[in-house]
């Protein structure tokens, strides 16, 4: 099927699946079917990362078995890569709300998925970080230097953003490719001399091991280029439109919570992750708020114009055409 340059609509998903034969659930319920993919599903299978307050507060779940649908969960998983592999897969049906970066990039290697859900975050605290020991001062210091960074990622879309704002000539630097669980300590031992990192890893880091940023993502840049994603096997969300559109607003009413309520979010958060109490201050006074929403126009284009920038600046492969990979339900 190929999807329109306006993104599928939920109509369209509907008509299509029943001219296809297809099952369509328009309850979401009625079956315990979730590992192929089928219509009727009543278990939805949600990856989670350390720490997570969707999964730890249990509300997203009383939310979803309200309108017959149970939840399991798998993980934890240190990055977003990895749950898009768990749903490419099929041993999972969400990933788990990350970046859209490496999204982008599983797209462009072929994995079969679909945006459904858009979040924008505020402020954008991911940073480039460094150990005062290292003599880094400013991005300008990273010539000759290693970074760690998560490839086709938030990590690696940072650094290149900060080195072409600051003339660093890209072939200067060493781009270490590291997920968090290893990089970060590779960067608390000098193996590399610097760690390109999003929230969370980024305040564990600082009160860890001293590290200081030299880069933030809000301070440095005009506009988010990253959004928070989340990614549904393509026949997932042809043959469950309904299910997948309870599953996002289950999330939207989850993510409004946690906005009106920061403090309790972050001591749920650190709490989980086992942080120590300075990580809990620190993100505590970032007051880091992700606003998120289904897919619709506006999150195609914002979307487009970071795949855009990605594709151009070498982080990406290849051309994306968002819209003939996101859904509207």
């Amino acid at each position: 099927m190929v999807i329109g340059r306006r993104g599928l609509s939920r109509r369209t998903f509907l008509s299509t699946a029943a001219a296809a034969g297809l099952a369509v659930p328009l309850a979401a319920c009625g079956s315990d079917d979730s590992g192929s993919g089928g219509g009727n599903t009543s278990t939805v299978r949600l990856t989670f990362g350390t720490g997570s307050p969707e999964k730890e507060r249990g509300e997203l779940e009383k939310n979803l078995r309200a309108q017959g649908i149970a939840v399991q969960w798998l993980g934890p998983f240190p990055n977003h890569a990895p749950t898009m592999q768990a749903v490419t897969g099929g041993s999972a049906d969400f990933s788990f709300g990350g970046s859209s970066t490496p999204a982008d990039a599983a797209i462009l290697a072929g994995s079969p998925l679909v945006y459904v859900g858009f979040g924008e975050t505020s402020p954008r605290s991911s940073a480039i970080l460094v150990l005062p020991k290292s003599g880094i001062r400013s991005v300008k210091d990273l010539a000759g230097k290693s970074v760690a960074v998560n490839k086709a990622g938030l990590g690696e879309f940072l650094l290149v953003a900060a080195l072409e704002k600051y003339g660093v000539p890209k072939d200067q630097v060493k781009f270490v490719y590291l997920n968090p669980p290893d990089a970060g300590p590779a960067f608390s031992t000098g193996k590399v001399d610097a760690w390109s990192i999003w929230s969370g890893p980024r305040e564990q880091a600082e009160v860890a091991y001293g590290a200081v940023p030299i880069f933030v993502d809000q301070d440095e840049l005009p506009r988010q280029l990253d959004f928070r994603t989340y990614l549904v096997r393509r026949e997932y969300a042809e043959k469950n439109p309904d299910l997948v559109r309870k599953v996002i607003n289950a999330y939207v009413a989850e993510y409004e919570w946690q906005a009106n309520h920061i403090e309790e979010t972050v001591r749920i958060q650190t709490a989980a992750a086992n942080y120590p109490d300075g990580v809990l201050q620190k993100l505590t006074a970032n007051r880091v708020v992700t606003k998120l929403k289904l897919i619709d126009d506006d999150a195609i284009e914002k979307l487009q114009y970071g795949a855009d920038w990605m594709t151009d600046h070498k982080v990406l492969s290849g051309k994306l055409v968002v819209a003939d990979h996101a859904v509207k339900l």
